[in-house]
């Protein structure tokens, strides 16, 4: 993967050093999952490689670094808490209530379905971290409450007919696909839930809108005509390709903003397909007004949860969470001049080579001007 992560990012500014230490921690971690993944063959096979890239991708969440980051956001945690305690009074009111956390990892949401008044949670963790799983939920449930199952979640074993009532799982990540943790819940949903069960989350969207980012664009590209005196602008080229040909996961100015966020994806868990996520697209439509400039576009996601409503949102609006927003920051920014109509089309496909990957290409459409086309690569 080569998600690119802005160091010098100044939608950081005025935010806790706790929440800067988690946002330094989450390039550290998707940095070392990247290196990972770049030691595979080119001559491996595609099921080979897809192999491989489970087998790294799982590694890489047994380092405890990426899990502290994720318990830090406040966010994160708090819709999942509300989510999964909106559902105690029907648990405890049946006595009977069996859960399945994929992912489990540390175990919160494991532990927060069993003090809620799931009779079983089933929890699934194919790394390593699986031990130390264990031990957590001993320490904080009822004997017997939470069975810990160290397997990857396609090879999740209860036994025949049985069924459970929810499964819950974290499973979104940059982008909201990125990763590609989904088909494992989609394949746990299809083998065990009940029919009416409950998935938390139980829908998700995918947003983008135009953005206007000059700050961003100054201080990575605009930075080089000037360096401590020295002009460098011979350098402009090179930076601009270099940081406009790969998505920024970075905390975007709301204010930048030109138009309402599009839904690029609209996810049903309970009945969405893995094929859904294979590609998707949307048309572009908007307005850019006089004097304002496209410098390319954000993408955020929201999550309901069943009854208990939206619970979870990534906007740039909302309290910033680990996943930040992802901006595709164009190589040349549109003007707008007098005001212009931008249409077009953006089309999203998984990765042909990374399996837990995806291709972002955009066309975009202006009266009077060439069509232009960018294409990005989440890896």
């Amino acid at each position: 993967m080569n998600d690119h992560d802005d160091g010098t990012d100044p939608g950081l500014a005025g935010l806790s050093p706790e929440f800067q230490k988690m946002i330094g921690g989450m390039a550290g971690h998707t940095a070392t999952f990247q290196k990972l993944l770049e030691r595979r063959s080119a001559q491996m096979s595609k099921d080979a490689a897809k192999k491989k890239d489970d087998e790294v991708y799982l590694e890489s969440y047994a380092d405890i670094d990426i899990h502290e980051d994720m318990l830090k956001d406040g966010p994160r945690v708090e819709s999942y808490r509300k989510a999964i305690e909106a559902q105690a009074p029907n648990w405890s009111k049946s006595g009977t209530a069996r859960v399945v956390d994929v992912g489990s990892g540390t175990g919160l949401l494991a532990v927060l379905c069993a003090r809620a008044g799931a009779q079983k949670v089933e929890a699934v963790e194919a790394s390593r971290l699986a031990h130390f799983l264990q031990q957590v939920v001993e320490a904080n449930t009822k004997p017997g409450a939470v069975q810990v199952h160290e397997c990857r979640a396609e090879d999740l074993d209860l036994g025949e007919g049985k069924t459970v009532d929810c499964i819950v799982s974290e499973w979104m990540g940059y982008f909201l696909l990125f990763e590609n943790m989904l088909p494992s819940v989609l394949a746990v949903r299809d083998k065990y839930l009940k029919p009416g069960g409950l998935m938390l989350p139980s829908k998700c969207r995918l947003m983008l809108a135009p953005l206007q980012d000059g700050a961003w664009r100054e201080g990575k590209i605009g930075f080089w005509n000037s360096v401590a005196g020295i002009d460098m602008s011979a350098l402009v080229p090179l930076a601009r390709a270099t940081a406009c040909r790969k998505p920024q996961h970075r905390l975007v100015p709301a204010d930048g903003l030109l138009g309402t966020g599009l839904t690029l994806l609209d996810l049903d868990l309970h009945t969405c397909k893995e094929g859904d996520l294979a590609q998707f697209s949307a048309r572009l439509d908007f307005d850019l007004k006089a004097g304002s400039r496209l410098d390319g576009f954000a993408t955020w996601f929201e999550c309901d949860f069943g009854e208990a409503g939206m619970l979870l949102s990534t906007a740039p609006d909302q309290p910033p969470t680990h996943w930040r927003q992802t901006a595709f920051y164009l190589q040349q920014p549109l003007e707008a001049g007098g005001g212009v109509s931008v249409g077009g089309l953006v089309k999203v496909s998984r990765h042909e080579e990374f399996s837990r990957g995806y291709r972002v290409d955009f066309e975009l459409v202006t009266p009077g001007r060439s069509k232009r086309e960018e294409s990005f690569e989440l890896r």
